[in-house]
């Protein structure tokens, strides 16, 4: 069982790129350290913040640039020889030895409005694989988090951690489906808007979890199902090792399962049986498009 992140020092990598345990519960040791650092800015902004609009659309703040700094700075202490690539601060992802993917807050919009469903992000890729991963919920108080082999685990505030796996399975008709969104006013004109629109009308009970939130509960069995349309490298490369740890399966909404960080939408599902049915149902065009 892994006992909750002690360890006296890192130990040199398997050859296939895997974590050991001793080095999986060091990281997570330096993780948290971290991740404690940028919570303070996160929640101390959360009732009070505005947002700008990026280049690409989305939303930006103060505290995404400010916990971003501090999770870069923590990271370059922990492993100089790492490369970090981040949402804020960019860089270049490496397909070579060990990269860091960072997204301070995922979920920004939550976060503008007050909304505790946003969450920070960290993916270690090794070799271009992505080995581990962390979606860490500040304002609700916990983390999951998983490495290749090592299993998917749930920490709460308080508690120690324990192991989670996704739910038993079930048919998309029975299925609870977690989105961030069902249709926003760009998404016609964005690949997989169109596809996650249909699938909302084929799903047994449809969750607006939202952003990172939604594959948290995936882990631990609360959704059977969660999808993203518009997905970036810093979102998947936390989340795939997680939900795969944990029982699960992941994808694009094509079904393409090689190459993740390179595609664009997620389906992530308890089962590849339900997996397969959402791919089906968001290419089934007699759900027809859902109204403006």
């Amino acid at each position: 069982r892994h006992d909750g992140f002690r360890g006296p020092s890192m130990t040199s990598r398997s050859p296939s790129g895997r974590l050991s345990s001793r080095e999986f519960g060091v990281t997570m040791t330096a993780l948290l350290a971290a991740l404690r650092e940028s919570d303070g800015v996160i929640l101390r902004g959360l009732h009070g913040t505005r947002a700008r609009r990026k280049s690409d659309g989305s939303e930006v703040t103060l505290a995404d640039k400010d916990a971003e700094r501090i999770l870069r700075a923590c990271l370059m202490t922990a492993w100089p020889g790492d490369v970090i690539y981040g949402e804020e601060y960019g860089g270049t992802p490496s397909d070579r030895g060990r990269c860091w993917l960072v997204d301070p807050i995922d979920g920004t919009a939550s976060y503008v409005l007050g909304i505790p469903m946003f969450g920070t992000l960290i993916g270690l890729l090794v070799d271009g694989a992505p080995v581990l991963g962390c979606i860490h919920l500040p304002a609700l108080g916990e983390t999951t988090y998983a490495a290749t082999g090592q299993g998917c685990w749930l920490m709460r505030a308080g508690a120690s951690p324990r192991r989670v796996r996704v739910g038993a399975p079930r048919p998309l008709s029975e299925a609870k489906v977690g989105m961030t969104s069902i249709k926003e006013s760009s998404w016609w004109t964005r690949p997989g808007g169109a596809e996650a629109a249909r699938l909302a009308r084929a799903v047994g009970r449809l969750r607006m979890a939202g952003d990172c939130v939604q594959y948290a509960l995936l882990c631990r069995g609360a959704l059977d199902a969660a999808v993203d349309p518009f997905m970036k490298p810093w979102d998947i490369a936390a989340l795939a090792p997680c939900v795969t740890e944990a029982g699960g399966v992941i994808s694009d909404l094509q079904g393409a399962t090689r190459r993740l960080l390179e595609r664009t939408s997620i389906v992530a599902a308890s089962s590849a049986r339900l997996r397969d049915e959402i791919v089906r149902a968001a290419r089934d065009r007699r759900y027809g498009r859902y109204p403006a």
